[in-house]
C-alpha cells in the first residue's frame, strides 16, 4: 500500500519537488535506469524475468521494479505536453474514418443543408482530435529541445571559463557533432524496428490489414525497407508520396531529421552572436522560410529555438541594456498574455481541415489566411493536408509553448507522474498507434458492430479503449527493449567507436542517454539523466516526438531560470 500511496501521491503532483534548472527526460540515478527489474533480494532468475515482462505502469506501483521516473524540474512539463500530443494523434487516427463526415469541420458549420452541432466540434474540445496541430507543437518542442544545451552554453554568465573563448567554442563544437551523428540512429533505429515488427504483423497475422500482396515474406519485409528508406532520405525535401504504408505516421521522422540538420547549422552559426543578433536571425530565418518556399516546419524550428533563448536571455534583458535601466515586469504583466497564448494557441492548433471558415471563431480569422496557404494553390509541401492547417498550427503551437513557459503552475500540472510516464514512452507510443489501430481497434469495432450489432458509437467507444490499452502496454515493451537500446548504441557509436568528446578512462556506462520528445513526432526535451563521471565531457542524446533529441549535461552549475520577458 505504501507503494501505490507513493504512486498517487506522484499523480497528484506533490509540493517537495525540486525544480533543477537541467532537463532531464529519466532521473540520473542509475538505479531507475538499469535493467534491474525487480529488488535486488529477488535472485530468482526465472521470477525476475516474469516480472521484467509486467509493464512499468504496472510493476512500479506494486513495488516490483527499482526502476523510477525522471525527477520533476523545470522543463518536464515538456515531456509532458509531448506525450499528450502522442495520445491526440492517437485519437485522429481512430477517430477520421468512423466520424468525417463531421470529425473535420467546425462547430455550426452547414453542408448539404445541415446544421453540424456535436460536441467535439466545439473550439478548444476539438484540440482532442487536432493531431496535425499536434505535429506542429512536436517540431516547435525538437527547435527548442536540439537547441537548449548549446544556448545554455553561450548565455550562461556563471560559465567558469567564460574567458576560454577557444575551449568554449572546442566544447559547443564536441556538443554540436555529438548530437548530429547520434540523431540518426535515435530516430530511425526504433523507427526500422517498427518497419520489421509492422512487415510480420500484417503479413502474418489474419486479422487488420493483411498484405499479401509480395510473393513471400521476404519481399514483403523488402517493401517494407524502401518504405523506411524514403523516410530516412535526407535530401528529398518535398511532401512524402507514397506515406509508408501501414505506418503513415512515419512521414514526420523525414522531416524532423531534416529539421534537425538545420537546427545544427544554425546553432553552430549563431554561437557567437548576441544574444539580440541571435534572436534577430532566428526570427528572419523562420520568416524567410515561410516566405520562400512555405516551410512551416523549418519555421516551428526556428520557434522553439527562439523559445529556448527566451530561457536564457528574456526580452526584458535587451530592453534594460537598450535603456541602460533595470526593467522587471511585474507577475500580472507576465501572467495575463501568458494565459491569452495558451488559449489562443490551442485554438489555432485545433483549426478545422476542412470547411475552414464554415463557422466561428474561423470565420473571423480566416481573412488573416496568407493566399499561399488556403485551398487549392497547387503548392508543394511536406503535409498531407491543406495549408491553413500548418499556417495557424506553426503560429498555435509558439504561442502555446511561450505561454506555458510563463505558467508554473501548469507546469505543474504537466509534471505528474502519468504525463511523465506518457512522456517517457511516446517516441514508441507514437510509432506503434498504427497496429493499435489497424490491428486492435479497428478489428474489434467491426466485430462488435458487423457480428454482434451494436451501435457504431458503443462499438467505437469499446474498440478505442481497447486499442488504446494495447499501445500503452505495447509502448512499454518497446520504450525498454528498443528505444533504450537505440540510445545506447547511439551513445556508443559517437563516444566510444567514433570518439566523439571521449575522455581518458571514460567508460561506457550500461544506461540509456534518454530525454523527453520528439520528437516528432512527430515526435518532443532534453535529458541531464545519464549516470556519467563528472569529467566525461560527452553529449547526452535523448528521445524526439517524434522526437528523440540530444543534450549536454556536463555543466554542473545551476542555469538562470527566467520566467520574464
Amino acid at each position: 500500500m505504501d507503494n501505490i500511496r507513493r504512486w498517487v501521491k506522484g499523480f497528484t503532483g506533490s509540493q517537495d519537488r525540486q525544480y533543477e534548472e537541467a532537463l532531464p527526460l529519466t532521473t540520473t540515478d542509475p538505479q531507475s535506469i538499469d535493467d534491474d527489474w525487480i529488488p535486488r533480494p529477488r535472485e530468482n532468475p526465472t521470477v525476475r524475468w516474469l516480472l521484467f515482462l509486467l509493464p512499468f505502469c504496472i510493476a512500479r506501483p506494486l513495488g516490483l521494479t527499482e526502476r523510477r521516473l525522471p525527477k520533476t524540474t523545470s522543463t518536464t512539463y515538456l515531456n509532458g505536453i509531448r506525450g499528450l500530443a502522442c495520445w491526440i494523434v492517437f485519437n485522429e487516427h481512430m477517430t477520421m474514418d468512423k466520424y468525417r463526415d463531421f470529425i473535420f469541420k467546425p462547430y455550426g458549420a452547414v453542408k448539404d443543408g445541415k446544421k453540424l452541432e456535436h460536441f467535439i466540434q466545439l473550439p478548444f474540445v476539438r484540440a482532442l482530435i487536432a493531431g496535425k496541430g499536434m505535429v506542429c507543437v512536436f517540431f516547435v518542442l525538437s527547435g527548442f529541445v536540439l537547441s537548449y544545451s548549446s544556448l545554455r552554453k553561450v548565455n550562461d554568465p556563471g560559465r567558469p571559463n567564460k574567458q576560454d573563448k577557444t575551449g568554449n567554442r572546442d566544447d559547443l563544437l564536441t556538443s554540436v557533432s555529438s548530437m548530429t551523428l547520434r540523431r540518426a540512429i535515435r530516430l530511425f533505429g526504433p523507427m526500422l524496428a517498427l518497419a520489421f515488427i509492422t512487415a510480420f504483423v500484417t503479413y502474418y497475422v489474419p486479422w487488420g490489414s493483411v498484405d499479401h500482396q509480395a510473393p513471400n515474406i521476404f519481399a514483403h519485409l523488402y517493401k517494407f525497407w524502401l518504405s523506411a528508406v524514403t523516410v530516412m532520405d535526407p535530401y528529398h525535401w518535398g511532401r512524402l508520396k507514397p506515406l509508408p504504408r501501414h505506418y503513415g505516421q512515419a512521414w514526420t521522422l523525414g522531416v524532423e531529421y531534416r529539421l534537425s540538420l538545420v537546427m545544427f547549422l544554425m546553432i553552430a552559426t549563431t554561437a557567437t552572436l548576441t544574444t539580440v543578433g541571435r534572436k534577430t536571425v532566428i526570427i528572419f530565418v523562420a520568416a524567410w522560410s515561410v516566405y520562400c518556399n512555405r516551410r512551416w516546419d523549418v519555421a516551428c524550428a526556428m520557434g522553439g529555438m527562439l523559445l529556448a533563448e527566451l530561457r536564457f536571455a528574456p526580452l526584458s534583458d535587451d530592453v534594460s541594456r537598450l535603456f541602460n535601466r533595470s526593467l522587471r515586469p511585474s507577475k500580472w504583466f507576465t501572467i495575463v498574455p501568458a494565459v491569452f497564448c495558451v488559449l489562443f494557441g490551442i485554438l489555432l492548433c485545433s483549426w478545422p481541415e476542412d470547411m475552414p471558415a464554415g463557422a466561428q471563431p474561423y470565420r473571423s480569422l480566416w481573412e488573416l489566411t496568407p493566399s499561399s496557404w488556403r485551398p487549392d494553390t497547387g503548392h508543394g509541401s511536406p503535409e498531407p493536408v491543406g495549408g491553413w492547417v500548418w499556417w495557424w498550427g506553426t503560429i498555435g503551437a509558439f504561442l502555446m509553448l511561450w505561454g506555458l513557459e510563463q505558467l508554473p503552475l501548469l507546469q505543474k500540472v504537466l509534471s505528474v507522474s502519468f504525463l511523465k510516464y506518457l512522456g517517457e514512452t511516446s517516441y514508441a507510443y507514437y510509432l506503434l498507434q498504427g497496429l493499435g489501430h489497424t490491428h486492435v481497434g479497428n478489428p474489434i469495432y467491426r466485430v462488435l458492430q458487423d457480428k454482434h450489432g451494436w451501435s457504431h458509437n458503443s462499438a467505437f467507444t469499446v474498440g478505442y479503449i481497447v486499442g488504446n490499452i494495447f499501445n500503452v502496454l505495447a509502448s512499454d515493451y518497446f520504450w525498454r527493449v528498443i528505444d533504450e537500446s537505440f540510445v545506447r548504441l547511439a551513445r556508443y557509436v559517437v563516444v566510444e567507436w567514433l570518439g566523439v568528446g571521449k575522455q581518458p578512462n571514460n567508460r561506457l556506462r550500461n544506461s540509456p542517454d534518454s530525454a523527453v520528445g520528439y520528437t516528432p513526432v512527430p515526435t518532443a526535451a532534453p535529458a541531464a539523466n545519464d549516470d556519467r563521471s563528472e569529467s566525461d565531457n560527452t553529449t547526452v542524446e535523448e528521445n524526439d516526438i517524434a522526437l528523440k533529441e540530444g543534450f549536454d549535461v556536463n555543466n554542473g552549475g545551476e542555469v538562470r531560470r527566467r520566467r520574464d520577458w
